[in-house]
């Protein structure tokens, strides 16, 4: 379990306890492992020698360890700068493990960052549910014609499948109502306005 002896005991039990619930790695300011707790090593597959004293980069995919932005993303936390979001990682047996994360500078009582803690849960299997779901929704795109409307009907977009098959350009009916598809008689009439109504309830 992480220790930060210098942190006064209320405040080192709270630490403990987030390092109970969560997966915690410490960094020097450069990227290079200092420690980690049982839940990252478990979630990364490895052992604490395998990882201590190596950089950051060995969870990276090659890609991103030679972009700008990985450079630049431990620049930032070295002046200091707090980042978190959804992070791509790799794990000793070279699988993909999606992390929700928070990398956090610490500082000195001079202001200097001293080194960076990250706080991590695993979120892999959200990931996939929510991948698997975009898939389902590009496939449905492809195959069928697919509007999307406010609640008061008005359009927001459209596919090409249903541009093609009313023979439209997307700015032609881009905030137009659903009306213009069908017969004005029919759109004047009492069941058409409780169609929307009962849509705008959430009625299928």
């Amino acid at each position: 379990m992480l220790s930060f002896s210098s942190k006064p005991s209320d405040l080192q039990a709270k630490v403990d306890a987030i390092s109970r619930a969560q997966a915690v790695i410490e960094f020097e300011t450069d990227g290079t492992i200092i420690e980690a707790n049982e839940n990252f090593l478990a979630a990364l597959g490895y052992k604490l020698a395998e990882i201590q004293g190596q950089h950051h980069r060995m969870f990276v995919e090659k890609e991103e360890v030679e972009s700008s932005d990985y450079q630049q993303f431990w620049r930032s936390l070295a002046a200091g700068e707090f980042r978190s979001g959804e992070f791509k990682r790799i794990t000793k047996n070279g699988d993909e493990i999606w992390l929700k994360a928070s990398y956090n500078p610490l500082f000195d009582k001079d202001g200097k960052v001293i080194k960076v803690v990250k706080f991590a849960s695993d979120i892999t299997d959200e990931k996939i549910k929510s991948f698997d779901s975009e898939g389902q929704v590009a496939a449905i795109n492809r195959a069928q014609a697919v509007i999307q409307f406010k609640l008061d009907g008005t359009i927001i977009t459209a596919n090409d499948n249903f541009l093609r098959a009313v023979g439209y350009s997307l700015d032609e009916i881009k905030g137009q109502h659903h009306r213009m598809f069908i017969d004005p008689q029919e759109a004047n009439r009492p069941e058409y306005k409780q169609f929307w109504e009962d849509l705008a309830r959430g009625q299928y």
